[in-house]
């Protein structure tokens, strides 16, 4: 028995069959709803129940405290549910949402499998045709060997007729897709699906910042590579930090594209600078950057990307600085439950 559920204020309608998730099934028929992690863990896709009752999943109290769950508040990715549901959304900051690019399923090919530091290695896949996907947005690739196992992981490169994706990963010990890495060859197929995520470039006329640590750079990357390829006006800003010089995974191709495109400035951080290295570049975290070198926030769009501490931490700087409401979009990359 499938349940229906109604998004107000809009009148949004689509079904949900027994033991799917009301965001999941949202995605499959095309319904735009906010969403981030996918796993119970950011927030984003918490929703008001006006209507109805679910089972919350495996939503965790960070994300979605006992009182909010009382308060009749749900994370639609973990979301099943009991009954026909009605829910509220706000409709502040939609005006600059893209449509919705409904997820699918296809095969890729490895093209290289390479790794760039200790803990961040880049993956290249050749789909069989283009897949399309905003700049920013990431997918789940299918764990290698595991029937229904999947992991998500940002897309590194723009847009492109071409039918490849590169990816920027971090080496988890442990990790599912982690351990499979290495044994992964040029040739090898694997299983991915989207595109998903909301922290992708809004059009408009703002100077855009961006913030990313680690892996963070993925996104980011790509929302560059796009406003190079398509020759965007605004002006871009990238604090990126890494602990040395040794972990920084890209830094000659973000030279090159500084170089190609001249309204993107570049601000490199080490936290953790070695003599060895001749840093001249800032030495400390982004946060502590940002604080020195960004007087105002109020004139960006922002889009932080990396650990959850961070895009955290950053948000809350940019807002103390004047960003305003729905101009900082935030992807926040949590370990896999």
């Amino acid at each position: 028995m499938s349940f229906s559920v109604l998004v107000e204020p809009r009148g949004a309608t689509f079904e949900v069959t027994p033991g799917e998730t009301v965001l999941d099934a949202a995605l499959r028929q095309g319904v735009a709803l906010r969403y981030g992690c996918r796993q119970g863990s950011c927030s984003t896709c918490k929703y008001f129940l006006s209507a109805g009752d679910v089972d919350f999943g495996r939503a965790s109290t960070f994300a979605l405290s006992r009182d909010e769950r009382e308060e009749g508040y749900a994370l639609l990715c973990c979301a099943t549910p009991l009954e026909d549901l009605e829910i509220l959304e706000s409709e502040e900051g939609t005006e600059r949402n893209l449509p919705l690019l409904p997820p699918r399923e296809v095969t890729a090919r490895v093209l290289a499998v390479t790794a760039r530091t200790k803990v961040l290695w880049s993956l290249a896949l050749q789909l069989e045709e283009a897949f399309p996907f905003y700049p920013g947005q990431f997918v789940e690739l299918g764990v290698p060997g595991a029937a229904d196992l999947w992991r998500a992981y940002s897309i590194a490169n723009a847009p492109n007729s071409d039918a490849r994706l590169e990816f920027v990963l971090k080496r988890l010990p442990g990790g599912a897709f982690s351990e499979a890495l290495e044994q992964l060859a040029p040739g090898d197929s694997l299983k991915l699906r989207g595109p998903f995520g909301g922290s992708y470039l809004r059009p408009g006329d703002a100077p855009v910042l961006l913030v990313g640590i680690g892996s963070g750079i993925a996104p980011l990357r790509s929302i560059l590579e796009e406003a190079a390829q398509c020759d965007d006006p605004r002006s871009f800003t990238l604090f990126y930090g890494v602990r040395t010089r040794a972990d920084h995974p890209c830094e000659e191709e973000l030279l090159e594209l500084e170089k190609r495109f001249p309204r993107f400035d570049y601000r490199p951080c080490l936290s953790q600078p070695t003599d060895a290295c001749q840093w001249t570049g800032y030495s400390g975290r982004v946060t502590q950057a940002i604080q020195q070198q960004i007087a105002d926030a109020s004139p960006f769009d922002a889009y932080l990307c990396g650990a959850p501490a961070m895009c955290e931490s950053v948000g809350r700087l940019l807002e103390a600085k004047g960003i305003g409401d729905g101009h900082w979009f935030s992807d926040p990359f949590f370990p896999a439950s």
